[in-house]
């Protein structure tokens, strides 16, 4: 679990990090969190299509069979999740949770 959580948090740095194109350099704000939706911007990539399944993976069979929880303190993991369920892209195409649980119950 502290491997899954040290890699959850890794993660999150670099969600909650601005890319460059999100920081004005003539501007006076100070953009300290990243707004964005996805791992390379507010479009999903081949990156996102990769990973995303992942976590929603682990989200569900981590929370069935080992009462794991992604911390709620890792907003940029959860925004990165949220937005993802919004888009149909995603949420069309993710198996259910029931089909994971059975999937991963011998896991």
């Amino acid at each position: 679990e502290k491997a899954l959580l040290r890699e959850f948090q890794r993660l999150d740095v670099y969600l909650n990090t601005p890319l460059p194109e999100e920081i004005d350099q003539d501007s006076v704000e100070d953009i300290t969190v990243s707004k964005r939706k996805f791992l390379d911007g507010d479009h999903l990539t081949l990156a996102d299509c990769n990973l995303l399944p992942k976590l929603h993976i682990i989200k569900i069979a981590a929370k069935k069979y080992r009462d794991f929880e992604i911390p709620a303190d890792m907003t940029g993991v959860w925004r990165y999740l949220n937005n993802a369920y919004a888009c149909d892209e995603f949420s069309h195409t993710c198996p259910a949770d029931e089909e994971i649980e059975y999937t991963y119950a011998s896991v």
